[in-house]
């Protein structure tokens, strides 16, 4: 006797990938470390398993100290100042679509999951913000009030923008946050 199989509703490869652009400069409050740089390529392995994440780039102070890291961790590495390093890191950037995100913090699991629906069921022209984890009580009871540290949009909406500095640029390009969130490395 055969068994007819029922179809099923076909997979949707994607085939969208994303440039990662690790933003690496000092603020006045903590100094970068890099073994924190590295922790926070090192959460992005996942993402370019899942065909996610196709090329890296950091983008540091010239004095950062950062070229063994990008050396190990085979990305490009770009030596600018803070005005001028999100600009060449967006011309330098291979796809279309880029993932800005902030060193000194990791992506949690499931976030090439998600991004991956994005790319096959979401609104690719809207950007989409990373936020960190609740850290305190106003951010467990108003997600929406923790600090943005990643963002995925296109190269041209971020080229438009014009904004050096990550929060002024999150808060131009306000788009849906991720539900995956970040953690401090």
């Amino acid at each position: 006797m055969r068994r007819r199989i029922s179809p099923r509703a076909p997979f949707r490869y994607v085939s969208k990938m994303l440039s990662a652009v690790l933003i690496a400069f000092d603020s006045p409050k903590a100094p970068l470390r890099r073994e924190s740089v590295a922790r926070s390529l090192e959460s992005l392995i996942d993402s370019c398993l899942q065909g996610l994440v196709a090329d890296a780039l950091i983008v540091a102070e010239p004095t950062g100290g950062l070229e063994g890291v990008a050396d190990e961790a085979g990305c490009a590495l770009i030596e600018a100042s803070r005005a001028d390093g999100v600009a060449q890191a967006l011309k330098a950037a291979r796809r279309d679509h880029v993932f800005l995100l902030l060193a000194g913090f990791a992506v949690e699991r499931g976030f090439a999951d998600e991004a991956q629906d994005f790319f096959a069921y979401g609104d690719r022209s809207r950007p989409r913000t990373l936020r960190l984890a609740p850290d305190s009580l106003i951010t467990r009871l108003a997600p929406g009030l923790a600090r943005p540290v990643g963002l995925i949009a296109t190269k041209l909406a971020l080229a438009a923008a014009g904004s050096a500095d990550f929060g002024r640029l999150a808060r131009k390009l306000r788009g849906p946050d991720l539900s995956t969130r970040a953690r401090r490395v």
